[in-house]
């Protein structure tokens, strides 16, 4: 491989390998994947992220069963707001498709809470929410937040806020990407991962 001044972030373009840097031009290894293309395309980094793996925790399952996920919603007996039942962390993994817009700032942050103590030491959790400015978040009158890619920075870390929002997570965002097949259902896929104590 070639040295050269690559923008920033290239050198970790989603595993693509840099095979050739000159006159101007960056040479990279063909991309084999949809997120290899898109990141490839958009000429932005996608972040690495965590593989899952159990034991694994569906929040909000409804419909959408996952193997080896046991289902956690309000068929099954639990609500948002409620103490999982699980051992303080004994949950490698957690899903939450198409949950947390159904839930208000309070809810949101006694799940995250609840999250937290569930998970293991980088135990990760995956979530996609439609993105505020799309039909997917607006047309359903059930949802009670909006979600973009600035909000778990804002969750998490902003400084800004009054103190009316915790500040002391366990959590870090790994990574959110936009993504859908269409404007009207684009979604905020996020990932997010437990620190040691």
């Amino acid at each position: 491989m070639t040295s050269g001044v690559l923008p920033l972030g290239w050198e970790h373009l989603s595993g693509h390998e840099v095979t050739t840097t000159k006159g101007g031009y960056t040479g990279f290894s063909a991309p084999n994947s949809l997120l290899e293309n898109f990141a490839l395309g958009i000429d932005r980094p996608i972040p690495d992220w965590y593989e899952a793996e159990p034991p694994m925790v569906n929040l909000g399952a409804g419909r959408k069963q996952i193997d080896e996920a046991t289902p956690l919603d309000a068929e099954h007996g639990w609500l948002a707001g409620q103490e999982m039942p699980f051992a303080d962390e004994s949950v490698r993994t957690i899903y939450a498709y198409h949950f947390l817009e159904h839930l208000t700032k309070d809810e949101i942050i006694s799940v995250l809470r609840e999250c937290e103590r569930i998970l293991m030491p980088h135990g990760i959790i995956n979530t996609v929410t439609p993105h505020w400015d799309t039909e997917a978040a607006n047309q359903d009158l059930d949802h009670k937040s909006r979600w973009t890619e600035s909000t778990w920075k804002n969750l998490f870390k902003n400084p800004y806020y009054d103190g009316t929002m915790p500040r002391n997570w366990q959590l870090y965002e790994v990574g959110t990407l936009i993504m859908g097949v269409f404007q009207r259902n684009l979604m905020v896929v996020s990932q997010l991962r437990k620190d040691w104590e």
